[in-house]
């Protein structure tokens, strides 16, 4: 069912979405126009009713995609986009999630005019193509969602704009003429400690710039995933941060460890090594165990072709 909370006249209201199928239309009545919070906790049709998003003036949470870890088999569809456009008007919303939801093929301007959003999660919105032109407005942005959009292959423009961002997931390197933002630009973000990247088909080796990562003195945790499969990728030089504590490889294409990351090369701050798929067939696993860094875990994990003495 659908279930409000009113806790009191001056506390927030929200609404809770835990019914298969749910319409939100002026039945809701003009009290939910005051909800300062959507969370989608089990629905799986949202159908919205013209302007219905539009009065709601106050949302400061619109959780419309999978609620916390809900699984991927957990199918969300929505009837319209035109509910996106009327969001443009919500001065307070500091969270939006689409999570999951299908039948998203593009974001609206109206999405990058809402200066206050703080997280935008549009991860696994696998039908989504486009983003808006220009990110840069959204200068209050902290955590920025785009993994799992398999169809997207370009990054809007400004991204090396937003200066308060923390976490970046799903940045996507493709050839340079669908690439406007390059590696390099996101080392002039000062707070940025998670970051994670996905290489297409069209990225050109002398164009990805992972050389440019060691200048991210602030970054903790990054993630490197390969879309291409030929052996020339696994050659990219790359810079670790100076202070990166996570490192995850997914579909490294090499053989071998990288020489960047054999155990005399690696960084002293790294504690977790991961590597997820691919084509490694040998790692040296007595040799991170002796050299004098702070490494702790290595997680090795859907390599078909590792052999491990």
């Amino acid at each position: 069912m659908v279930t409000s909370s009113h806790q009191s006249h001056t506390l927030p209201a929200c609404l809770a979405l835990n019914k298969r199928k749910v319409e939100l239309t002026d039945a809701f009545g003009s009290k939910s126009n005051d909800f300062t919070g959507i969370f989608n906790t089990g629905a799986s049709y949202l159908i919205f009713g013209s302007q219905r998003m539009a009065k709601m003036k106050h949302l400061q949470v619109l959780q419309l995609g999978r609620w916390l870890h809900a699984s991927p088999e957990h199918h969300i569809e929505v009837n319209s986009e035109e509910f996106l456009k009327e969001l443009r008007d919500q001065e307070a919303l500091r969270y939006l999630s689409l999570r999951g939801i299908s039948r998203i093929s593009q974001l609206p301007d109206s999405i990058f005019q809402l200066q206050s959003l703080e997280t935008l999660d549009l991860k696994a919105c696998h039908n989504l193509e486009t983003l808006p032109g220009d990110i840069a407005s959204l200068r209050n942005l902290k955590h920025l969602n785009l993994s799992q959009c398999y169809l997207l292959d370009r990054m809007p423009k400004g991204i090396d704009k937003l200066t308060k961002l923390e976490v970046l997931k799903g940045f996507v390197i493709g050839s340079s003429d669908k690439t406007p933002c390059k590696i390099s630009d996101l080392a002039h973000l000062p707070k940025l400690k998670q970051l994670s990247m996905h290489i297409g088909s069209g990225a050109l080796i002398p164009d990805i710039g992972f050389e440019r990562l060691g200048e991210f003195s602030e970054l903790e945790k990054l993630k490197i995933s390969w879309g291409v499969f030929d052996i020339r990728y696994s050659n990219i030089q790359v810079n670790l941060p100076p202070n990166l504590k996570k490192l995850h490889l997914e579909g490294f294409p090499g053989q071998d460890i990288p020489e960047w990351l054999k155990p005399e090369k690696i960084i002293s701050s790294l504690c977790e090594l991961y590597i997820t798929g691919g084509k490694l067939q040998s790692v040296d696993i007595q040799g991170y165990a002796h050299v004098s860094c702070s490494l702790k875990i290595i997680r090795l994990k859907y390599l078909q072709h590792l052999n491990i003495n």
